[in-house]
């Protein structure tokens, strides 16, 4: 790690970057870090109210942070704009980036990729696909001598956390979603979550770097989860198995299709998707050589995207001057949506284990 403090500028203070600032505040802080600024739209108040960051440079504007001394800069305002604007000025301005926006990664990622590479910064981005579970890491660095040709996962914590409580409780839905909003692991408005949405752009986002695809995450089927009662848990029950929102795909690198979709599905007992409870991801990758890899993390949360914030963060810190490649990748494969003839004839979803 570089001897000298990185300074980093944090934009948003809402659940993600509030958690991202308590972190800084804490003893058990990596060494080698200084916040520096933190931009919010209602920086006077949230100033106020924080004396713990009364040292910080508190401000509205993002022009202040992109003229300002900070080496990087954390993006948790969430949404495409203006955050995809606001990470490309700050590449542009010479800045590194780390970002927890699933959404602006899955739409503008390979462009953003490519100007970071082309700046010689930085655009990190693990806070968002798995939260606390490193897949991202795991997918580009640790699996990189594989071809991976297979993704299975729980991808969306909040969905998670209600699914498994309905299932451990049998309360309706919207008991369930109370439950996790009092928690801190849901939205007032719960649809992207509920109905594949946020799956699905982290989904996208894999595709991007584990099979080398760029697919719009609109394009990837959805059904929502929405309708799943406990009855649905019951039947499950039944047969072996209980319900949760699996995301998908499969990549044919022989006739260059890929296949994707995501859905509640019924998992067997034994499976590791079925032992996921609560707030977490996990994901199983198959690859040609090393076969199947599991992942398992907290997947939800202010907390938990922090952890992933601050290895990036961490990442950069060890060498600020490295240049990270952008993945290549391509439109010319065709999409099959949610046709899995491959997995029927190889093994199907619910037996991964």
């Amino acid at each position: 790690m570089s001897s000298r403090r990185l300074r980093i500028a944090l934009l948003g203070f809402g659940t993600v970057g509030s958690a991202v600032a308590r972190r800084f505040t804490a003893s058990d802080i990596p060494s080698g870090f200084a916040l520096t600024h933190i931009l919010d739209r209602r920086a006077a108040l949230k100033r106020a109210q924080h004396a713990e960051l009364s040292a910080v440079s508190w401000t509205s504007s993002i022009d202040e942070i992109l003229r300002g001394d900070a080496d990087v800069i954390v993006e948790a305002i969430g949404g495409v704009d203006p955050a995809a604007s606001w990470i490309e000025a700050a590449l542009a301005a010479g800045k590194s980036v780390v970002t927890a926006n699933k959404q602006v990664m899955a739409r503008h990622g390979s462009h953003l990729l490519r100007l970071a590479e082309r700046q010689g910064r930085q655009l990190r981005f693990e806070a968002a696909v798995g939260g606390a579970m490193p897949i991202v890491g795991a997918v580009s660095d640790g699996l990189a001598g594989d071809r991976l040709t297979r993704i299975v996962a729980i991808l969306n914590g909040t969905t998670n956390a209600v699914l498994s409580q309905v299932e451990a409780t049998g309360c309706s839905l919207d008991a369930a979603l109370a439950d996790a909003r009092a928690r801190g692991f849901a939205e007032a408005d719960p649809a992207a979550d509920l109905d594949g949405d946020d799956a699905r752009a982290k989904l996208a986002i894999l595709c991007g770097i584990a099979f080398g695809v760029h697919v719009e995450p609109s394009r990837i089927p959805a059904s929502s989860c929405a309708t799943v009662d406990a009855g649905d848990f019951v039947a499950a029950r039944r047969d072996g198995g209980t319900v949760r929102q699996i995301a998908r795909a499969e990549f044919d690198y022989a006739h260059a299709t890929l296949a994707a979709s995501v859905s509640p599905e019924f998992v067997p007992r034994s499976s590791i998707f079925a032992r996921t409870l609560g707030a977490a991801n996990a994901a199983v990758l198959t690859g040609r050589y090393a076969g199947e890899v599991g992942l398992f993390g907290a997947g939800a949360g202010g907390d938990a995207t922090a952890v992933a914030i601050l290895g990036d963060l961490a990442a950069i810190a060890r060498d600020p001057a490295a240049v990270v490649p952008a993945p290549r990748t391509t439109a010319d494969f065709k999409f099959l949506g949610s046709n899995f003839k491959l997995l029927t004839s190889d093994v199907p979803v619910e037996a991964v284990c």
